[in-house]
């Protein structure tokens, strides 16, 4: 794994002025204290030796917007992140675009290009293109969480938040089957728990009675702000026009954006642009047995150090 005392990139805000307000007024975020919450972040994650996390100003940042500069929440959320990270390899073990190119090539996951109306970005989910025989069900959640990871790199998403679209048509029995309680309990985990994003809704599109069935599965697992925040439409378009406008949306959903598949091939070249990054990111994360032992004999000959420079800067001084 990566050593957590990475050299740190300055924080350089790219906020226009009313996001920045709307930072100040929706999320506790204050310019002048900015410098001091990150920290305040970095050192809680230097009091433990077994998470290797990144440290750097954007980094760190998505979290206290995330939870509203609540250091402790903030923490929680970062701790959470990694966890999971640790214990659902089906999804994690391969967190790359590289591994995904297959679920990209039948576009059913797009980060849509532009901005809804408040701002949001929309992500668009299509489980109903997915052949269950093809691949497993982890390798669609794969694709959505690394197209969220992409999303959230930019601030203006971090302020205004994202939604995700589900267009359901197409979703059978067969779909349904493979959406069992620990798949449930993983993606509603990840969602509401640990990922360091503004969730503003979950809106469904053309769905049909296998719905009822997954819902049944998925609702146990949801709070109820997430609850409070899903939509259905039906093919009723005119309902979602209304909370995103139709500038951004694509042609299949009565939109003016544009035929839906050129935007998937869009955002296809966009997520694999991001494989270097992801590289060096996925070199952070829990530490194992051994590795926490190496970190911790690093801390404590560190801090034998530090004593006996003390104890000479004492006796001399």
């Amino acid at each position: 794994m990566a050593d957590i005392k990475t050299p740190q990139e300055k924080y350089v805000c790219t906020l226009s002025p009313a996001l920045q307000k709307k930072a100040e007024t929706e999320l506790n975020e204050k310019s002048a204290w900015r410098d001091r919450d990150i920290q305040a972040l970095r050192d809680m994650i230097s009091a433990r030796p077994d998470l290797n996390a990144r440290t750097d100003d954007g980094f760190l940042l998505r979290f206290l917007r995330a939870r509203k500069f609540d250091y402790d929440r903030a923490f929680k959320l970062l701790e959470n992140y990694y966890q999971v990270r640790a214990n659902t390899p089906e999804i994690f073990e391969k967190f790359l675009p590289s591994a995904i190119t297959h679920v990209l090539d039948k576009s059913i996951v797009t980060a849509l290009p532009g901005r809804d109306k408040e701002g949001r970005k929309l992500l668009i989910f299509r489980p109903g293109k997915w052949d269950p025989a093809a691949w497993p069900i982890y390798d669609n959640a794969r694709t959505l969480i690394l197209s969220m990871e992409k999303v959230i790199e930019d601030e203006e998403t971090q302020v205004n938040g994202l939604m995700v679209i589900m267009e359901a048509s197409g979703l059978t029995a067969n779909h349904a089957y493979h959406i069992g309680p620990r798949y449930a309990s993983t993606m509603t985990n990840i969602i509401q728990e640990a990922f360091p994003a503004r969730i503003k809704g979950m809106h469904f599109v053309n769905e049909s009675a296998v719905l009822d069935g997954i819902f049944a599965v998925i609702r146990p697992f949801m709070k109820e702000k997430l609850k409070q925040r899903i939509r259905m439409h039906g093919n009723v378009y005119e309902t979602l026009h209304a909370l995103t406008g139709n500038e951004v949306l694509p042609t299949e959903l009565g939109g003016d954006g544009g035929p839906l598949e050129e935007m998937a091939k869009e955002w296809k070249e966009k997520l694999q642009s991001y494989e270097d990054v992801m590289v060096e990111s996925n070199k952070f994360g829990m530490l194992k047995m051994g590795e926490l032992d190496v970190g911790r004999a690093r801390q404590d000959s560190c801090m034998k150090q530090w004593l006996r420079s003390s104890f000479f800067y004492w006796k001399c001084g």
